[in-house]
C-alpha cells in the first residue's frame, strides 16, 4: 500500500538525519510531501491548491498591521488578541481571523483561546530579508487597500469599502456574478459540487429520517424548505436517498439562479425567492439553510433568519444550518483558511459556536444541537423557536 510504503521512507529518513545524515533533511521533507500525497484524496489535494492564497494573504495582512512584530516582542510571553487590537489600532474580529491561519501553518503557537505566543518561525518570519521576499511576491492591492481605506470587514455601514469593491467596484462577489453568466454558471456549478459523494450529505449527518417522522403525512404539507438552495443539488440528493418521505421539497433562489436548471425532479418545486423579504412558505417541518449564513454579516443575517422565524410553527419547525462551526482554540486549517474567504469574497465569516449563539439569540432562536461530521468541516446545526 503506498501510505505504509511512504510512512517507512519518512520513519527511514527520520532516523538518518538523527544519526547525523546530513542530506537527509531534503530527503525527509520530499518524502513528508509524498506521504501526504498518498494519504489525501483527489478532492483534498484540490482543495489545498484552491486556498493556499489565503495563507499568503494571512502573512501579509500580518505583516502589514505589525501582528508577528508584536507576538516576537514578547520573546515567547504569551500575548492576547485584545493586547494585540490595543497595541495597534485594528479590529479584533479581524485579528483572530487572520491569526487562526497563522497558528494552523505553524508561524506561530496559539496557547490559549485567542493567546498566542511566537516559536522560531515566528522570528525568523520578521527578519528584514523574509518580509522583503513576502512584500515581493505578494501584495498587490491588497496593500494599497490597507494603506488606503483601512480594512472593513462588513458592508453594514453606509459607505464601507470592502476589499472586493476596492478591486471589483461591487461590494461583495454576488454583484460581480450578476454581471458575469459565465462566472455564475461557474459558482453555481463549484456549490452543486462541493460536498461530493465519499463526504456525509446534510441527511446522513442529521438523522433526518427519524426527525422527519413526526411530519404531517399529507402530501400537500411542505416537508422542507432549502431557502437559498442553488441548483437544487441537497433536494435533489434528499429525494433520491428518501423518495417515500410524504410533503412537499420547495427550493427557492433568485430568479438567475433558478432559469439555470434544465429540469428538477419530481417532486421538488423551484420558487423564486429573496431572502431578505417575507419567507412566503409558512409552518414547513424543516426549513435548511446550506453555506449561506457565512456569506453574510451578524446584521444581515439576522435578516435573513428573522424572514424565516416569521414563517416557523414554533411547535412544529425546525431550522437547519449547514455551515462551518469553528471551535474557540485549534482551528482547521482548511476552516480557518474559508473564513478568510468569506471576508475577502462576500464580506461574511465562519463562526464559532459562541457567535452562533449570539446570532441565534437575536432572532429568537435557540440551539437544539450541532450535528458534527465524522468526515469533512461542515456541520448541521439544528435550531428551533424559542421556548418561553
Amino acid at each position: 500500500m503506498a501510505v505504509s510504503r511512504e510512512l517507512a521512507e519518512v520513519q527511514r529518513l527520520v532516523a538518518a538525519e538523527a544519526a547525523g545524515d546530513k542530506n537527509a533533511h531534503g530527503e525527509l521533507l520530499r518524502a513528508i510531501r509524498q506521504l501526504q500525497l498518498a494519504v489525501e484524496t483527489p478532492v483534498e489535494t484540490t482543495s489545498r491548491f484552491n486556498f493556499q492564497i489565503m495563507q499568503n494573504i494571512s502573512i501579509r495582512v500580518a505583516i502589514e498591521k505589525q501582528f508577528l512584530h508584536i507576538i516576537a516582542a514578547r520573546d515567547g510571553a504569551p500575548i492576547t488578541a485584545s493586547e494585540i487590537a490595543s497595541k495597534t489600532g485594528e479590529n479584533l474580529l479581524l485579528i483572530v481571523r487572520v491569526m487562526r491561519v497563522l497558528t494552523a501553518i505553524g508561524l506561530c503557537d496559539e496557547v490559549g483561546n485567542e493567546t498566542y505566543a511566537a516559536n522560531e518561525k515566528t522570528h525568523f518570519k520578521i527578519l528584514p530579508g523574509s518580509i522583503a521576499a513576502e512584500k515581493h511576491q505578494y501584495g498587490g492591492r491588497l496593500v494599497e487597500y490597507m494603506r488606503g481605506p483601512g480594512i472593513q470587514q462588513f458592508v453594514d455601514e453606509p459607505g464601507a469599502i470592502t476589499l472586493f469593491k476596492y478591486a471589483h467596484g461591487t461590494d461583495v462577489i454576488f454583484g460581480l456574478l450578476e454581471k458575469n453568466p459565465e462566472q455564475k454558471q461557474a459558482f453555481d456549478d463549484y456549490m452543486a459540487s462541493r460536498r461530493v459523494a465519499n463526504l456525509p450529505q446534510w441527511f446522513e449527518i442529521y438523522p433526518a429520517v427519524e426527525k422527519f417522522s413526526d411530519a404531517h403525512q399529507d402530501p400537500n404539507a411542505t416537508l422542507m424548505v432549502d431557502v437559498g438552495g442553488g441548483p437544487g443539488q441537497e433536494l435533489i440528493r434528499f429525494k433520491e436517498r428518501h423518495p417515500d418521505i410524504p410533503g412537499r421539497l420547495v427550493l427557492q433562489d433568485l430568479p438567475l439562479t433558478l432559469q439555470r436548471i434544465e429540469k428538477l425532479p419530481d417532486g421538488i418545486e423551484p420558487m423564486e425567492y429573496d431572502f431578505f423579504t417575507p419567507q412566503p412558505v409558512k409552518g414547513a417541518r424543516a426549513y435548511f439553510l446550506r453555506d449561506v449564513l457565512h456569506n453574510w454579516s451578524d446584521a444581515k443575517s439576522t435578516q435573513i433568519l428573522s424572514r424565516i422565524v416569521e414563517a416557523m410553527d414554533p411547535e412544529y419547525s425546525t431550522l437547519l444550518i449547514d455551515d462551518y462551526v469553528l471551535p474557540d482554540t485549534g482551528a482547521e486549517l482548511r476552516a480557518a483558511e474559508m473564513d478568510i474567504l468569506m471576508w475577502l469574497h462576500t464580506a461574511g465569516l465562519e463562526r464559532t459556536v459562541s457567535q452562533w449563539e449570539s446570532l441565534f439569540r437575536t432572532v429568537g432562536l435557540e440551539l437544539v444541537k450541532i450535528w458534527h461530521s465524522v468526515r469533512g468541516n461542515e456541520s448541521v446545526l439544528e435550531t428551533r423557536v424559542q421556548r418561553k
